[in-house]
């Protein structure tokens, strides 16, 4: 209903002609209606032009729905009212009729301030869009240059342990900056739209680390969109499980694939990472990438196992969020 309200409010203000002969007409429909419904509604007068004059105030304003109740009382008192053909009214029916006016002039000074707090909440939701926006433009520039500046590091360094733990924080800055590129605003704030971020960071992962090895990365997400804390904690889980799958999965250039699956479920997202390489390691890795998913797993109250039944590898985190859309 409240959707529904929003959708009938005119995006631009009509003339006064236009909005009063509108006003006559849905009044004039509201007539016939009553005319048609004369036996079954000859105890109630004007029950047919409350709706007319609620239509009126909320397609066009205030003083239209004051034209609109006005109107009506007079079609009311010369045709439904007794003695009928006249604007002579009896003292009985007078109480009823001032009863009508004064919920018709009610219900157009409410809709007259409904549309003034529509409006203003509507100024407020734009403006605030721009200032989410603006911040995620600001905030993936400031990531994109931190990401520059720890690439050249890397390319300076000789330790090879050093260098790769440079690149893999680069990566780890770009997941981040790819949630703000795609932030969007929304009435709870920022969100992102995973099944996009997922496809765009999961190619990028995939031309980065594969080289010249027959490896692909396929992608399967249901559209969902997560808040933007939640989208970067997800990001950089599939970020170092990805990675980890390109280290371990396919050695001595092995292909393969590794395929992203995200979907819905009783209690929120589970995610799966599966690759069809050379099976999972026996014990879990405690490198740092590996010390990360569990961390954010844990953070976000989450579970995660492996399975390797089936061959390859398989990952799955089960995650409890509360998922916007």
């Amino acid at each position: 209903m409240e959707n529904l309200i929003i959708a009938l409010l005119p995006r631009e203000r009509y003339s006064v002609a236009v909005r009063y002969t509108a006003t006559l007409i849905i009044v004039g429909i509201a007539t016939l209606l009553r005319l048609s419904l004369s036996e079954e509604l000859q105890h109630y007068p004007v029950l047919l032009f409350i709706p007319a004059v609620f239509l009126s105030a909320l397609l066009f304003d205030r003083g239209s729905g004051f034209f609109a109740t006005i109107v009506s009382a007079l079609i009311a008192i010369y045709l439904f009212i007794e003695p009928a053909g006249s604007f002579g009214l009896y003292i009985r029916e007078f109480v009823p009729l001032s009863i009508f006016v004064g919920i018709g002039f009610a219900i157009s000074a409410v809709m007259e301030a409904l549309r003034r707090a529509i409006d203003k909440l509507s100024r407020a939701e734009a403006q605030k869009s721009l200032l989410l926006e603006e911040l995620g433009h600001r905030t993936k520039n400031d990531l994109f240059m931190v990401s520059s500046v720890l690439k050249l590091q890397a390319r300076a360094q000789k330790d090879p342990r050093i260098r790769s733990a440079l690149e893999a924080a680069v990566a780890r800055v770009a997941v981040i900056a790819r949630a703000q590129e795609r932030l969007r605003g929304d009435k709870d704030g920022g969100t992102v739209e995973l099944a996009g971020y997922l496809e765009d960071l999961c190619h990028t992962l995939g031309d980065m680390l594969r080289n010249v090895r027959p490896i692909a990365v396929v992608v399967n997400s249901e559209r969902v969109e997560v808040s933007s804390s939640d989208a970067v904690s997800i990001g950089l889980i599939v970020n170092e499980l990805v990675t980890n799958a390109f280290k371990y999965a396919f050695p001595q250039d092995r292909g393969g694939t590794v395929k992203v699956m995200l979907s819905r479920h009783t209690r929120g997202l589970e995610l799966v990472v599966e690759d069809d390489g050379v099976g999972c390691p026996p014990e879990p890795s405690q490198g740092m990438g590996s010390r990360l998913v569990r961390l954010l797993a844990a953070q976000m109250q989450g579970d995660l196992r492996r399975d390797a039944a089936h061959g390859g590898c398989k990952t799955i985190v089960s995650l409890p969020i509360e998922r916007l859309a």
